[in-house]
């Protein structure tokens, strides 16, 4: 394996990582952690480049690390959103 294959595998590794803590905020406990804004761009960019890895480039790698992180950014925004709905519903 080249060594550019290995440097692009640790950093997309890296950077789906990075997704946990978030991940643990919202579904552990229960706390808005992302400002959606933000994530709904994210969303959109990754997006753009899952649909670009799958039509223009079809590299398997780039299409799996494209796809992991548009679903994160996705998921993470519909977490969020059912735990505002939570937190505003009365006890």
């Amino acid at each position: 394996m080249e060594i550019e294959k290995i440097i692009y595998i640790v950093i997309g590794i890296i950077m789906i990582i990075g997704y946990i803590p978030t991940f643990i905020d919202l579904i552990a406990y229960k706390k808005k952690a992302i400002n959606t804004m933000s994530y709904v761009l994210w969303g959109i960019a990754n997006g753009a480049t899952c649909y670009y890895s799958f039509v223009i480039l079809p590299d398997l790698l780039f299409q799996i690390m494209s796809s992991i992180h548009f679903l994160s950014c996705v998921s993470l925004i519909i977490i969020n959103s059912l735990i505002k709905e939570e937190a505003k519903a009365p006890s």
